[in-house]
């Protein structure tokens, strides 16, 4: 390792001063302190052995110990003390005298002093005392205070010498070494050059140097180069101290950046920076040689161009990405992210071609959503919207990656499935038919009808393949929706109407409701026909105005619902006690109290009979103000109440008022319908009551039925159980199965000799033969319902008089 100059001279002044302090002290120029202790201890002894002598020529020993003793309790630098007769033997000592002295004669150490004793007679003896030694370890060589001079004054002369030189030689002048044309052949460069000593301190610097740092030599001269407030572009500080010690292994570095900071941290000029090691003629390190060339308008102009550069880029990659956005929007339909028509014929072409030229199976399909109108009309068209946005990500999540989704229009979805056979895209088909249902909204579910063609089936161009789907898709819809037809099972001479598929869709229901066996109706009926017949007649009268209300406002299914729920409304009562039941006068609290508690068995009964939520919540809410006044919390109010139990709410108080009881007289039917008027929007839902009334005045209040005709038990639960299943086939659009129904139905009018409903059926089958439209199915459902109905309240109110007749039903 390099020793500096200035280490050199340091060292060499301390060591001057050294010497000279050494030399002093050999020369006894300087007291040593031990040889005063030395002989301090020689009087000690003497003057110790005085008294002693004294008290052993008066024979006391004793005191000669005690004496002893004290001496050494004083001084602390004895170790023992002993009082020797001149035979050896031990008159008095202190410590382990033996010991201690034979220890210290044998090592020849300086602390035994001896003294001897006399007496009259001769030599009497001799006095031992051994201290501890003045002349062990480094005071053997040096003394305790030459040693401590030496410890003062060797640091500070360092410490001294060394800010000494240190300012000395960073004053010296360069000048003075280099000579006066270097210095001016350096001041002509334009790039700054600086000169390092090997400890990185500036020796030299020229004018374009200190003009860059804005400061004058005398201030650069002698500082270290890294206080210049100068950093590495890359690593700061740090990276510009590298690159100084890779210089100094002898490696010239070209063109490394420097920026110069300033006091708030901003780079206020960069330099180009070469540096080139200074060696000697042996080649031994010396220090740095820098030139700085000002590079500033250049890295601002690198610097800006690479910002532009960036900027370009970071432009091309936004139209990139708004080009991809544009490239989806314009092939893509927002609403479903489905593929639009044009897209779609563009690779429908492509793929065309290549069934044509290779081969390759090519099928297609076309998509529509079953009664959409209707959900645009019930629902709005945003809940419409939200059905296509559904349907269109199940399609797409359903479909190959190889298969093109297309939104075709409207509520039609075509899908395009290169390499899969008519087979393999029917099995395809029938997976989205089915995952179709399963979508669910909030109040209605949909279904999907489709329709399948192939390249095989001797389309000539895509349009072609896409009819034949289409006219699939017609088939599909005429014979009950919801269905997958391939167009090689339709017939070659159909002619496609589309006039004739109705669009239009009765409300929707809930199609995993429980069936609401007919039977188990008749049972309940003729159970509360035997426990009190004018509650039976009440329920039939109200069932059958009920059923003349809803089927203005429900669909057919869902008047049954109401109806049946009518017939059962008050079939809690089989639980109230005959005394109640049947008192001739008004109740008292208590027993209306008793009266009451047969709603709650009535919905229980209903409940657990039937297990069909609609009909236990007409059954239960149909006590329930319109306006929610007097309810129990929670009950629901105003739309909120189930339509059924609106309904029946209304007729059930219809027929209360204008009946006789035994302690009142019925209303007329003016009087009740004006009740019916005043309550409307508090206990009665006013255009249910407005409805209502429309329906009295159109059919006539009075209207009695005068049917001759009778059938057995056995045959009404027959009819009974016909009528559901012509329901369902109603409210679901099939023609088929409704004709099937009412010509069964026909057969056993006519059987039983019903001519009434006979020719209601006939009327019904000639209608729907003569115009498909749902509306019609609808319409003859109703006039079926309508005479049933007839045939209904005539047998049971032919049972309420017969006691057996009512039994007989129950069996059945």
């Amino acid at each position: 390792m390099k020793i500096s100059t200035k280490t050199k001279l340091t060292a060499s002044i301390v060591l001057l001063c050294v010497s000279a302090i050494l030399v002093a002290s050999l020369a006894d120029l300087i007291p040593d302190e031990r040889k005063l202790r030395s002989q301090g201890r020689v009087d000690m002894c003497e003057s110790l052995a005085t008294s002693v002598t004294f008290l052993v020529s008066k024979r006391e020993f004793a005191q000669a110990q005690t004496q002893l003793e004290l001496f050494a309790d004083r001084y602390e630098d004895v170790v023992s003390t002993g009082l020797r007769y001149h035979n050896g033997a031990i008159v008095a000592q202190t410590g382990n005298h033996e010991v201690d002295w034979q220890r210290g004669v044998s090592n020849r150490e300086d602390g035994c002093y001896v003294v001897t004793i006399d007496s009259h007679n001769g030599r009497w003896g001799e006095l031992e005392l051994q201290f501890t030694p003045l002349y062990a370890g480094i005071h053997r060589y040096i003394s305790g205070s030459l040693l401590k001079l030496l410890a003062l004054v060797v640091p500070l002369l360092t410490v001294v010498c060394h800010f000494h030189f240190n300012r000395i030689l960073r004053f010296l002048d360069p000048k003075r070494v280099v000579p006066n044309r270097v210095r001016q052949t350096l001041d002509s460069f334009a790039e700054g050059v600086v000169l390092l000593d090997a400890d990185d301190r500036i020796v030299l610097a020229n004018d374009a140097f200190t003009k860059y740092l804005q400061r004058p030599i005398d201030a650069l001269l002698g500082i270290k180069f890294s206080e210049l407030p100068l950093e590495s572009t890359e690593e700061g500080k740090r990276g510009l101290a590298s690159l100084w010690h890779d210089a100094r292994n002898d490696a010239d570095l070209r063109g490394v950046t420097t920026k110069l900071i300033d006091d708030a941290g901003n780079a206020t000029a960069i330099f180009s920076v070469n540096v080139t090691p200074v060696l000697d003629d042996a080649g031994n390190y010396q220090g740095l040689m820098a030139a700085f060339a000002d590079v500033t308008p250049l890295e601002r102009k690198r610097a800006q161009l690479a910002r532009t550069l960036e900027d370009l880029h970071r432009s091309k990659q936004e139209i990139s990405n708004q080009n991809k956005e544009l490239r989806y929007l314009a092939t893509r339909d927002p609403l479903t992210a489905c593929l639009n028509r044009r897209t779609f014929f563009e690779l429908f072409d492509d793929h065309w071609n290549r069934a044509e030229t290779d081969g390759v199976p090519l099928c297609a399909m076309m998509v529509d959503i079953d009664f959409f109108k209707p959900i645009n009309d019930t629902y709005g068209h945003s809940m419409g919207d939200e059905v296509l946005r559904q349907t269109g990500e199940l399609l797409n999540s359903l479909a190959r990656e190889e298969d093109v989704v297309c939104r075709y229009g409207g509520e039609e979805f075509s899908i395009l499935m290169p390499g899969a056979t008519l087979c393999d895209a029917e099995a395809a088909a029938e997976r989205i038919r089915v995952r179709m249902g399963e979508l669910q909204f909030p109040e209605f579910s949909i279904t999907a009808s489709i329709g399948l063609s192939g390249f095989a089936l001797g389309a000539s161009d895509p349009q072609g393949m896409l009819d034949q789907a289409d006219k699939c898709l017609y088939v599909a819809k005429r014979n009950g929706r919801n269905k997958v037809v391939r167009f090689d099972t339709v017939p070659a001479d159909l002619v496609v109407d589309e006039s004739k598929i109705d669009r239009s869709k009765p409300e929707p229901t809930s199609s995993t409701a429980p069936a609401i066996p007919f039977p188990a109706v008749s049972a309940l009926l003729s159970a509360m026909s035997y426990r009190d017949s004018q509650t039976a007649q009440h329920s039939i009268r109200v069932s059958n105005t009920a059923a003349l209300l809803a089927q203005r406002v429900l669909s057919p299914r869902e008047v049954y619902v109401v109806e049946i729920a009518a017939l059962l409304h008050d079939i809690g009562k089989i639980g109230v006690p005959d005394a109640i039941l049947l008192k001739p006068g008004p109740l008292t609290k208590e027993e209306w109290m008793q009266m009451e508690r047969h709603d709650r068995i009535g919905v229980e009964i209903i409940n657990k009979s039937f297990k069909h939520p609609r009909l236990t919540d007409i059954v239960r809410y149909h006590h329930v103000r319109f306006d929610g006044s007097g309810g129990n919390p929670g009950d629901p109010v105003g739309d909120a109440i189930p339509i059924g139990a609106r309904i029946l709410t209304i007729v059930d108080s219809f027929d209360a008022m204008i009946s006789d009881r035994p302690y009142r007289k019925g209303m007329s039917i003016a009087d009740a319908i004006a009740e019916l008027r005043r309550c409307s929007g508090t206990q009665f839902d006013p255009e249910l009551v407005q409805i209502f009334v429309e329906v009295l005045e159109a059919r006539g209040a009075t209207q009695q039925i005068d049917s001759q005709e009778s059938m057995s038990n056995e045959m009404i639960l027959s009819i009974g159980e016909q009528v559901e299943c012509l329901i369902d086939a109603a409210d679901a659009g099939d023609r088929k199965t409704f004709v099937a129904l009412v010509e069964r139905l026909r057969l056993t009018a006519e059987h039983s000799h019903v001519e009434s409903l006979s020719q209601a059926a006939r009327n019904a089958i000639a209608v729907v033969n003569e115009d498909e439209q749902l509306q019609n199915l609808v319409e003859q459902s109703f006039e079926l319902l309508t005479v049933c109905r007839s045939m209904r309240s005539k047998i049971a109110s032919h049972d309420l008089d017969l006691e057996p007749a009512a039994g007989a039903v129950n069996d059945a």
